[in-house]
């Protein structure tokens, strides 16, 4: 039974424990960050006691662990499952061990490397025959894409340097041998990870990690077996979350579990109860929800909502083939041994090969876009003159021409700040960004003065969400603009993918519209999307889960008929059908799709199509007159419209979902 981590409340969970058998429980792609320090192996290479003449031995014994002979080959694998495609695996480790960790995970990971510990103050060698041993070793490895807060260049050395742990921080009952400095693990922490995140610790001894970890606003789970040990991790996490001014007065157990099993069974039934407190679910109980699948994009037409309609009326079927993808609401829901998906939007297809590949080119432009919007609104917060000025506007104290004279002030004296919203590698790009800046902000400022003197003064938070909204539509104005730029379209074909992905994401009601001159128009969505960023979505695009998806399709971008033609789909396969309705807008991303197409596609599936098909579609005449026919099976739903797109649709209009089968 494997557990399922979801978003909840919970700060901790520490376990008494093997964390062997822990670490199965554990699901693929739920922790962001592991941090730990396990055995060294370094028992056999101990000498013992040193003597000293007249004077009691010095202490060399090692930790009774490091007399059992630990294989990280045994460990490998289940890092690597457990790990988000997102996190860091960060291992202290010592000279013996580093070689057997670098040949079992280099190959599992796009890079690893080394970072070195010097401490400052290391025992002594009294016999001075030989090196202190004053470097410990920490092996490091991530996949692209990996979390990375590095602030400068001064902090991206793989050299750490501090004294090893001392009192008081360092514990005196029970001394763990190993303790390491809690400003060290920050360190790490810090860089590998981001609040909220969950750290893992399956060798914690006295607690180090998740105190650090705590400290830091991240979520722990640490497994240790031994008692003593356990016991002092318990009491140091317990007190740093009492510190807390957002805990206190919270019951412990609450927060976490930690109860002292004295057997394997007591700590696992242990681990039940504490996923039970957190509202974490088991896959075997909600397999489907757990292994489901986002559609790829938000898409006009797109099947989501009617996949209740569709899925429970699926045959069974080896290979799946879409013809008209769009976002692939209905392709990531469905499971197949092969997948052959096709749309004649390129921008659509290209998008699915970038993920496919995973394509570096196109995520570092992607991420950087994402970055832009994050610093756009840093930007607002540390500007909320603009706020002070529009009340002295509204308050007339300044004038409408005064106000226009202070925007253009601004824009010119922040400038450089303004350009810095974007990432370095849009420097050399065409940018409006700054003009866009100046005409959005006093567009804004002077249609809120319009509105209140017509209704009510807007609230305070009102006013900075508009403000807020004229800046990040300038930024939008700016990608629009390049998205724009047929130069572009055709020389950086990974920059203008992210682009279309960045417009997708942002334009109202993801709306796609193109005026005469073929240019995209569709303004940006507003304030409800001033607090969405592409995070959750790029990081989903780097899933495992949706990877291995993406292993057994074959992507196309072609007209349908020569799609199906060319990939022939047999009787053991199913064809899904979403092509685009039959109504007066009938343009999907320039690509029209007239009465001619419809007649060529009901042609086809009908007389030609030797697959099971289904095929869901807006009722009109036109179209049941299409499929009205022998052997053809006609139903029909309900689909209620959020939007309506220039009142071209129906608020509630009747679907027909129509199958050979």
């Amino acid at each position: 039974m494997r557990i399922c981590l979801m978003e909840n409340d919970w700060r901790k969970c520490v376990l008494r424990a093997d964390s062997r058998e822990i670490i199965k429980r554990i699901p693929d792609n739920s922790i962001d960050f592991i941090l730990t320090d396990p055995p060294y192996n370094l028992g056999k290479h101990s000498t013992g006691n040193i003597p000293l003449p007249g004077r009691t031995a010095m202490n060399n014994d090692v930790a009774e662990w490091d007399m059992v002979d630990f294989n990280p080959e045994e460990w490998a694998d289940e890092f690597v499952r457990i790990l988000k495609p997102t996190g860091n695996l960060f291992i202290f480790t010592s000279y013996n061990q580093l070689g057997r960790w670098y040949n079992c995970l280099d190959h599992k990971f796009d890079t690893s490397n080394f970072m070195i510990w010097h401490k400052t103050n290391p025992a002594p060698k009294i016999f001075k025959a030989g090196f202190l041993n004053s470097c410990e070793m920490i092996f490091t490895c991530w996949n692209k894409k990996h979390t990375w807060n590095f602030i400068s260049q001064a902090e991206m050395h793989n050299f750490i340097e501090s004294p090893i742990c001392m009192r008081p921080e360092r514990l005196s009952n029970p001394k763990h041998p190993t303790q390491k400095p809690i400003g060290i693990l920050k360190k790490l922490i810090n860089i590998a990870s981001n609040e909220g995140d969950i750290i893992f610790d399956p060798f914690m001894g006295v607690g180090s990690t998740g105190v650090a970890a705590l400290e830091l606003n991240r979520k722990f789970i640490g497994v240790e077996i031994d008692k003593e040990y356990f016991m002092a991790a318990k009491k140091r996490i317990d007190e740093k979350l009492s510190e807390q001014d957002i805990f206190k007065g919270m019951a412990s157990e609450d927060l976490a579990i930690y109860k002292e099993a004295e057997t394997q069974t007591d700590a696992l039934q242990d681990l039940d109860s504490f996923f039970e407190k957190v509202n974490i679910v088991f896959p075997e109980e909600k397999k489907k929800e757990s292994a489901t699948l986002q559609p790829i994009i938000k898409w006009a037409g797109g099947k989501e909502k009617e996949l209740d309609y569709i899925l429970p009326n699926l045959p069974k079927f080896k290979r799946y083939f879409e013809p008209f993808v769009g976002g692939g609401a209905v392709f990531t829901a469905i499971n197949a041994e092969k997948y052959y998906i096709n749309d004649l939007s390129f921008e659509l297809t290209s998008l699915y090969k970038n993920i496919s590949t995973q394509n570096s080119a196109f995520f570092d432009y992607a991420f950087a876009i994402n970055n832009s919007w994050k610093k756009a609104e840093a930007f607002f917060q540390s500007n909320t003159v603009l706020v002070d000025k529009y009340l002295e506007y509204r308050e007339d104290y300044i004038s409408k021409v005064e106000l226009r004279q202070f925007v253009r002030d601004f824009c010119n004296e922040k400038g450089n700040e303004i350009l810095k919203i974007l990432e370095p590698s849009f420097a050399k790009m065409k940018c409006v960004l700054k003009a866009e800046m100046e005409k959005n902000l006093f567009r804004k400022m002077s249609r809120m003065r319009d509105l209140e003197k017509e209704k009510y003064l807007l609230p305070e938070k009102d006013l900075h969400d508009n403000i807020e909204t004229a800046i990040k539509s300038a930024v939008y104005m700016n990608y629009r603009n390049l998205y724009n730029d047929r130069v572009l379209i055709e020389s950086n074909p990974d920059l203008y993918c992210a682009l279309f992905l960045f417009i997708r994401n942002y334009a109202y009601s993801g709306m796609f519209r193109y005026n005469g001159k073929g240019e995209f128009n569709v303004p940006y969505g507003g304030i409800a999307y001033n607090s969405k960023t592409m995070d959750k979505k790029l990081s989903y695009y780097c899933s495992l889960l949706l990877l291995d998806k993406f292993k057994e399709t074959k992507i196309y971008n072609m007209d349908f008929e020569a799609f199906l033609r060319e990939t022939k789909p047999t009787k053991s396969d199913f064809v899904f059908l979403d092509p685009p309705y039959d109504s007066e807008f009938s343009t999907y991303a320039q690509n029209e799709f007239t009465h001619y197409d419809q007649e060529r596609l009901a042609n086809y599936m009908i007389n030609e199509c030797k697959a099971k098909w289904m095929l869901v579609i807006k009722n009109t005449d036109f179209i049941f007159n299409l499929y009205n026919k022998r052997g053809i099976n006609i139903r029909s739903f309900e689909k209620n419209y959020t939007v309506s797109f220039m009142n071209r649709n129906d608020k509630k209009t009747t679907h027909l979902l129509i199958t050979n089968y």
